[in-house]
């Protein structure tokens, strides 16, 4: 399956087509090159036995996909939640830092430069690469500056100041970790055999063009379910995956806090 994984950067009208065929394709195959090795007799019983096994792999084949696609969506979910929470974290840090007055809002080039980042490059590249180097630098960048603003405040403020930044980085590692978040491997193998399975029944039927052409689109059609599950697979890579939304809301938050003077609003404790 990690062999697939390209299909992610492509459409996703591109990514069905290419299940739809393979599965299509496969079945008709199957059935007019195989059907006259296999020679099954063609009666009416043997036609009603390959009618009831297909269906009955394509009844267990759907209820995996299924079943696939529920715990996908909610992988999808947990990750749009790491995405919310890294976000307000650093939305917390922006509104704690303006604050503080000039030792805080030093802060916001520095908060604004790693939150660009994590947007725009950190955010895409991620279910592919990792960690990025770039927006690491930032983020260390961001954390000396508030090691250096936190020593020109109270023991209180710096205390809470740094809460802060931890996390922020806290929520960033737990965003990585998902990144590769995907089904487990006994899934697809699951669906695999399944497929195969009801591959194999083709040579059961006559070689007849209706034949081939009704098995062709009813595997063509499971090829589409499996297509929608592996579009889901990965929440962070393809076409449907988890929003950026929530960085850009903060975005432009930091970009409204930085063209208005506020007066100094300090916090005593």
């Amino acid at each position: 399956m990690h062999a697939l994984l390209f299909l992610h950067d492509l459409p996703s009208t591109l990514v069905y087509g290419v299940f739809m065929g393979v599965a299509g394709g496969s079945a008709a195959l199957a059935c007019v090159l195989l059907a006259p090795l296999v020679r099954a007799p063609q009666t009416k019983e043997t036609l009603d036995v390959a009618m009831r096994t297909g269906g009955a792999i394509t009844a267990a084949l759907t209820l995996t996909l299924a079943f696939c696609a529920v715990q996908a969506r909610g992988q999808m979910a947990d990750a749009q939640r790491l995405v919310q929470a890294e976000a307000n974290a650093i939305a917390g840090l922006a509104r704690m830092a303006d604050r503080l007055g000039p030792p805080g809002q030093a802060l916001l080039p520095a908060l604004a430069a790693y939150l660009g980042d994590v947007a725009g490059t950190e955010f895409r590249t991620m279910a592919r690469q990792g960690r990025d180097g770039a927006t690491q630098d930032h983020a260390e960048a961001l954390e000396n500056a508030v090691y250096v603003a936190a020593t020109t405040l109270s023991d209180s403020l710096a205390a809470d100041l740094i809460d802060q930044a931890d996390q922020v980085e806290a929520t960033r590692e737990a965003r990585l970790q998902a990144a590769s978040a995907a089904l487990p491997m006994q899934f697809w193998v699951l669906i695999l055999l399944l497929g195969g399975l009801l591959v194999a029944t083709g040579p059961l039927y006559p070689a007849r063009v209706h034949v081939v052409a009704m098995l062709g689109i009813q595997a063509a059609a499971l090829g589409a379910l499996v297509a929608f599950v592996f579009l889901m697979d990965q929440p962070f890579r393809g076409q449907l995956t988890v929003a950026a939304e929530p960085y850009r809301a903060v975005e432009r938050s930091l970009a409204h806090r930085g063209s208005v003077v506020r007066p100094a609003r300090q916090v005593s404790h």
